[in-house]
């Protein structure tokens, strides 16, 4: 059931599991799931274009703007 919506949720999620760390420990990993393995980073694709990206992008921010 991946999806943007979703996906947004999920790292929302992640973050909020953070917020009651010491700052040197507030790190999460985001691994690339693409089949090549080839990098570790997120890139437009042809389904979603940059929904995904777009997608961390709001859930990071709203994690901050709680703070």
């Amino acid at each position: 059931n991946s999806t943007p919506v979703n996906f947004k949720k999920m790292i929302y999620e992640a973050l909020n599991l953070l917020n009651n760390k010491q700052d040197e420990h507030r790190i999460l990993f985001l691994k690339s799931w693409n089949e090549w393995g080839e990098g570790n980073y997120m890139e437009p694709d042809l389904q979603n274009g940059k929904e995904y990206i777009w997608a961390l992008k709001k859930a990071i921010d709203k994690s901050i703007n709680q703070e």
